[in-house]
């Protein structure tokens, strides 16, 4: 099969699973993500190793975009606002991970040297995982903003961590040379090259973003330069995530206005790039891994859950954050995928060679991480969808089209219009139009069945080409109604069929067969309505972050 059609596979059945997995009140970057297993070597093998190999781009492409959106959602005045607090909270969890899981492990084995190796998996995350599912929940709040600003920064700490515990690691079971400044050069380079080279392609790609109109513009040069930032840092060996969220950041606080643009644009593609990169992910799981996890395994998979739960908790205290960040942070940053493996695998080619001792490590590291990765992709999504439901930040961060996409016209219909009897005089219905400020009135028969309609163009006519008489009634001046909806249905599709229609009203009645009245439908209500819902939500996201962070 060619490579376009496995991609179709992958968008398509990622969609339905995502879709499935909503509705059972999961993320949906599970559903993607079981989809691709599902598809990949532990089941079906429609996508097998080499075909998996030939897709790895795509993480590259998907972590590329995951981070610009995380850069540019670190501005200045967030930072300042998280204060002290944000850096306390990442050095903690980071290093809550790596404590607590090389004690468990030395305590299960009694080698130091492979304690600080699985040590310096842990800190290592997947920042795509919280940064779709903080997306996919429409999230805003203070726990949002350090949960972005949390999965940014700690992929320059997990890299020194790594660094240097895995040399340390080496130099216990060979017992070379060790030299400080040669464990933090390496590490020093890479993060350093990562934010040099995001910060330039990031001042460059802005200024000129910012004198394109037209959203095509935008994206084709915002995306473009995120490529660019991507595809340096892999020719110069720096990190891929550091660089371009330091060039999203740098994009977002010296052009805001052109960085908002461009974040729109990128993000209104995100969605089948998301698909295609956690089903791939989860092509890459291997279900036959999980009963060779064991014992180690075990070990590994608690107490990084409880060094970065418990190392969040701690730094929130110390830096005095609010409740919120203390309790649901540390459930936020549990992913952890491709990044783990790939460090894994670093390890692996370092330590094999080692004699039987390194051998064995290698193995060891490679099978649990790969074991335990299962684990991580399936609960920290669900893990952070909890953590933002119970902050309240569910759903806070939406638009008037984010309303209607999610709203039946049922929700919005006006039911306390005034409604006009078939029999009723026509000075009475003048009287009605006088006394109220609506343009459409609903004419019904004694059974409360829709019959048609009186409109203010209609007693204009009505004026004109006959005299006012007490015999007329609402049955001779009303219009017939050709067009109505029913509560059910999706309020986009309403809003579509006003445009077409060239109408502002439309009647609702109760079902296709049963034309009694629910109400009417006013496309400038439901702006009205969906805008004041949209502030609402805004306003809450605002108060919650009323006072926060007040002692960093």
């Amino acid at each position: 099969m060619n490579l376009l059609f496995l991609i179709s596979i992958a968008i398509l059945f990622g969609f339905v699973g995502g879709r499935i997995a909503q509705r059972l009140k999961l993320p949906g970057v599970v559903g993607y993500l079981i989809a691709g297993l599902f598809f990949g070597p532990s089941f079906l093998d429609v996508f097998n190793d080499k075909l998996l190999e030939d897709m790895n781009i795509f993480a590259g492409f998907a972590l590329s975009l995951v981070a610009f959106m995380i850069g540019s959602e670190m501005r200045l005045s967030t930072l300042r606002e998280l204060g002290k607090s944000i850096g306390v909270i990442t050095v903690l969890e980071s290093f809550g991970a790596f404590l607590l899981v090389a004690a468990g492990v030395y305590l299960l084995t009694g080698k130091m040297y492979l304690a600080l190796v699985f040590g310096a998996m842990a800190p290592a995350s997947a920042p795509a995982g919280t940064v779709a599912v903080l997306q996919e929940c429409k999230a805003k709040g203070r726990l949002t903003n350090a949960l972005y600003a949390v999965v940014g920064l700690d992929d320059g700490l997990a890299i020194m961590i790594f660094a240097v515990a895995v040399a340390v690691a080496r130099f216990l079971l060979t017992g070379g040379d060790l030299s400080v400044g040669t464990l933090l050069e390496g590490p020093a380079l890479e993060i350093s090259g990562s934010i040099v080279l995001g910060c330039v392609i990031g001042a460059v790609g802005g200024f000129f973003t910012r004198r394109l109109s037209g959203s095509e513009a935008v994206f084709a040069v915002s995306l473009g330069s995120v490529l660019v930032c991507a595809g340096l840092a892999i020719y110069l060996h720096v990190s891929l995530i550091l660089a371009n969220l330091s060039l999203g950041m740098v994009f977002a606080n010296m052009y805001p206005v052109a960085n908002r643009r461009a974040y729109r644009a990128i993000k209104s593609v995100t969605l089948p790039i998301y698909i295609v990169f956690f089903f791939i992910a989860g092509a890459h799981l291997r279900i036959a891994l999980l009963p060779s996890m064991g014992l180690l395994g075990l070990v590994y998979v608690l107490t990084r859950i409880g060094g970065l739960v418990g190392g969040a908790f701690l730094g929130a205290v110390i830096s005095k954050s609010s409740p919120v960040i203390r309790k649901y942070l540390g459930l936020g940053i549990l992913c952890q995928a491709g990044v783990a493996i790939g460090l894994s695998l670093l390890v692996s080619g370092e330590f094999r060679n080692l004699g039987e001792e390194g051998r064995i490590l290698a193995v060891a590291v490679v099978n649990t991480v790969a074991a335990t990765t299962i684990v991580f992709e399936i609960l920290g999504p669900i893990a952070a969808k909890f953590a933002i439901v119970r902050s309240g930040e569910f759903g806070v961060n939406i638009t008037e089209d984010d309303l209607i996409e999610t709203y039946k016209v049922g929700d919005v219909t006006q039911r306390d219009i005034p409604v006009i009897s078939a029999g009723l005089s026509l000075s009475e219905v003048i009287r009605i139009v006088s006394d109220t400020e609506y343009f459409f009135y609903p004419v019904v028969d004694n059974a409360k069945k829709l019959i048609g309609k009186v409109t203010i163009d209609g007693i204009r006519k009505t004026f004109a080409t006959q005299e006012l008489n007490d015999w007329l009634v609402a049955l001779d001046v009303m219009e017939p109604v050709s067009f109505k909806l029913t509560p059910d249905v999706i309020l986009s599709e309403a809003l579509d069929k006003f445009k077409r229609l060239g109408v502002e009203n439309l009647a609702v009645v109760t079902s296709d067969e049963d034309d009694r009245l629910v109400g009417v439908l006013n496309d400038r209500a439901v702006h009205r309505t969906l805008s004041a819902e949209v502030l609402a939500r805004q306003q809450k996201a605002d108060s919650a972050h009323g006072g926060q962070y007040a002692h960093s």
